[in-house]
This record gives C-alpha cells, sequence and structure tokens, in this order.
C-alpha cells in the first residue's frame, strides 16, 4: 500500500505540473496533425538517467538511440530531407525529476515520441500521465508493474522471466541437476522468477534445488552463506543477486572452495561481474543481448556502434537502437509522425515483429519478447554458449 500512495501522489504532482507547463508551452509552431504524413524534421525526446545511480543505464541506451538516429537520417530511411532530432534531459535518478522532464517533453507540441525513463518507480509514475496526454512512450529497462498500462506505452526490453528458462535448459543439457539457490527476496523480480520459473523448470528439466537460501537487498558479506552452500557441494549454484552482490557471493564462493558451476542473471551482463576478477570466470547466465550474439542484424549493430563509440555495446545500448528502429519502423509503417501516427504505426510493427540488434523481436501487446541466449563469463569477455 505504501508504494500505492507514493504513486499516486506522484502522479497527482505530475498532474500538476502538466497543466502548468502546458498552460505556458510553446513548440516551434505547432504539432503536426493526425494523418498529414511525415514532417521534415521529427523531434523523440529522451528522458533517461545519463548520472545517478542507473546512469550507466541511460547512457548506454542513449548512446544506442543516437546511433539508430545517425543510421535513420543517412539512409533517408523516412525519407529524403527528413531527420530525426534526439533532444536529451536527464532526470539523475530521482522520480519527481522525471516526472517534471516528462511533463515538459509531453508539453512540447513538436515532441512526437519519448524514449521513457529506465528506471521502474519513474516509468510507473509517468504512464498514466503519458496515456491521459496520448504521446507515444517507449520504455526501456523499467520492468516494474503498472508501466504498460495503455495505448501510448510500450516496452522495448523483455521482462527478465520470458527467457531466463534458456538458462535451465542449458543446465539440464550439461547434466548439472542438483542445485543449490541463493536469492534477494526482496526484489520481486527476482521472488517471481524463483515462483513463477525456476519451480515449474525443475519438472520441465529435470532440475532438483536441494537447497534453497534467500537474503536481502541489505545483505553484503555472504561467507555463512557461501560456506553453507559449498559445504552442500551441489553440481551448480543458481544465483539470483543484485549486480554489487554477486561480485561479493562469487569472491566468498570461492574462498569457501566451490569451484562447480554457477548460474547467473541478466544483472551480471554488461561487465557487471567484471569487478570479482577470476572468481567469476566460468559464469554462466542468460541475457536478452551480448556483444557475442552472431545474428546477421546483431554483428551489424556490434560494428557500428564499436566504430562509434571505440568499445562494444551492452544490452542497455541494444535496448535503445531498437527502441529508436521501433519508433522510426512505426513512422514509415502509419506514414504519419504526428504522436497518434507514431503511436499507430508502434502497435503496427509490434504485431508484426522485426529483426534487431536483440535478434528475431516478437511482441506481447506493446511489451517487447526476444528469443535470449546464454553466455558465459570467461577472461573479461562474454562467449556464446547458445
Amino acid at each position: 500500500m505504501k508504494h500505492v500512495r507514493t504513486g499516486i501522489a506522484l502522479t497527482a504532482i505530475a498532474m500538476s505540473s502538466l497543466l502548468a507547463v502546458t498552460a505556458c508551452g510553446q513548440g516551434r509552431g505547432g504539432a503536426q496533425q493526425s494523418g498529414q504524413g511525415i514532417a521534415k524534421e521529427i523531434t523523440v525526446a529522451a528522458v533517461n538517467d545519463q548520472s545517478g545511480p542507473v546512469g550507466y543505464a541511460g547512457i548506454s541506451a542513449s548512446q544506442g538511440a543516437r546511433l539508430a538516429v545517425e543510421q535513420i537520417n543517412d539512409q533517408g530511411y523516412l525519407g529524403d530531407g527528413v531527420v530525426i532530432d534526439l533532444a536529451q534531459s536527464d532526470p539523475a535518478g530521482e522520480i519527481e525529476r522525471a516526472v517534471s522532464d516528462m511533463t515538459k517533453a509531453m508539453a512540447d507540441n513538436d515532441v512526437s515520441a519519448i524514449l521513457g525513463p529506465t528506471l521502474g518507480q519513474q516509468a510507473a509514475a509517468v504512464a498514466p500521465l503519458v496515456n491521459q496526454r496520448k504521446v507515444p512512450t517507449v520504455f526501456t529497462q523499467s520492468g516494474s508493474p503498472g508501466v504498460v498500462t495503455g495505448d501510448y506505452t510500450f516496452r522495448a526490453t523483455a521482462p527478465m522471466e520470458t527467457y531466463y528458462s534458456a538458462g535451465d535448459k542449458w543446465l539440464a543439457e550439461n547434466d548439472f541437476t542438483k542445485l543449490s539457490l541463493i536469492y534477494n527476496g526482496t526484489l520481486p523480480t527476482y521472488a517471481s522468477l524463483v515462483e513463477d520459473v525456476i519451480t515449474p523448470d525443475q519438472k520441465k528439466y529435470g532440475l532438483s534445488i536441494d537447497q534453497r537460501v534467500e537474503v536481502q537487498s541489505t545483505t553484503l558479506d555472504f561467507t555463512s552463506q557461501a560456506q553453507r552452500i559449498a559445504a552442500a557441494k551441489p553440481q551448480a549454484v543458481v544465483m539470483l543477486l543484485t549486480a554489487p552482490q554477486s561480485v561479493t557471493f562469487m569472491k566468498q564462493l570461492r574462498q569457501a572452495g566451490y569451484t562447480g558451476q554457477v548460474l547467473g542473471s541478466t544483472n551480471q551482463s554488461a561487465g557487471m561481474i567484471a569487478p570479482a576478477g577470476p572468481a567469476a570466470d566460468g559464469l554462466v547466465y542468460p541475457v536478452d543481448f551480448s556483444a557475442s550474439m552472431d545474428t546477421p542484424e546483431s554483428k551489424a549493430f556490434v560494428d557500428a556502434f564499436a566504430k562509434e563509440y571505440g568499445e562494444a555495446p551492452d544490452p542497455y545500448a541494444a535496448e535503445g537502437f531498437d527502441a529508436l528502429w521501433w519508433i522510426a519502423r512505426g513512422i514509415k509503417a502509419s506514414n504519419d509522425s504526428s504522436r497518434d501516427g507514431v503511436q499507430k504505426g508502434l502497435a503496427q510493427v509490434a504485431s508484426q515483429g522485426f529483426a534487431g540488434a536483440m535478434g528475431d523481436i516478437t511482441f506481447d501487446g506493446n511489451d517487447m519478447r526476444v528469443p535470449g541466449v546464454v553466455v558465459k563469463w570467461q577472461d573479461g569477455k562474454e562467449h556464446l554458449l547458445r
């Protein structure tokens, strides 16, 4: 109930801010009306953290989005002389600031679509406004409930539970069937993953979880848990912990003498497990995107990103890239860059799916789904397993 009351309060604040900004907001000559075709200049507002606790995700998503914009404009994908402008803001991890930035973007008549906040609490706070003002918004990350709630809210990140089974299947295929499980029970994502995916997968793949260890988000020292797990001598350990927790746990698990297989989650991707050093070698985890993926679209994206930024892309960059291409495909499908046109086009593309950086992309309504891949972390790099 506490979270519900907070969400209602934030929505009320956002409504007040929206009314104030709408009263004084001015665009560059007014919004294009539905059915008037594709404008020569299309503005997409990016309201995602560039600093703060999840700034790393927003920065990468914006890098991927900018690369997509560059490709779309250079190719003349939407027509000769048609360009997309990406207008960036930084909520810096603050919910109220995200509400304010989104409110300003929605009140700007020149904004055709928005790349929404990555933090789930931010996204849930603004989703009601997005639908009320009818501004098509594509969120990345934002895995909380209450985000994809209407015709104008879209998400370009597949929920972890939709592809995590690939990791369980890999364990079974490699005869790792006697397992120990350690998970952060404070996080709803992990609690539901255990209940709704891992538990059914035991019967489906012939797995047996003989030991369950639950910890909290406040758990920082895993010495006792690591010793208990090592003493049980499981064939593999399933680890559902936050990125900082997983670094500490992997070190302490190896110190406790366990040398067997560990299966992690997306939270160890994008180099997040690197601080664990050699203790992380051999870690396997399912992920929605890896730079080691070998589809033609994935390879092309990785090459273009490396050329542009001098490094391999992470999943957040792939999500931002596919999100912007989703918007561009939607505009082309509807032949209409107005807000209503973008919304209709996004829905049309979602009904058909497309091949993107993350592979063959499909949708459940307005919510993205991807095949996912299983990778192994070894010597500071991800290696594709399946």
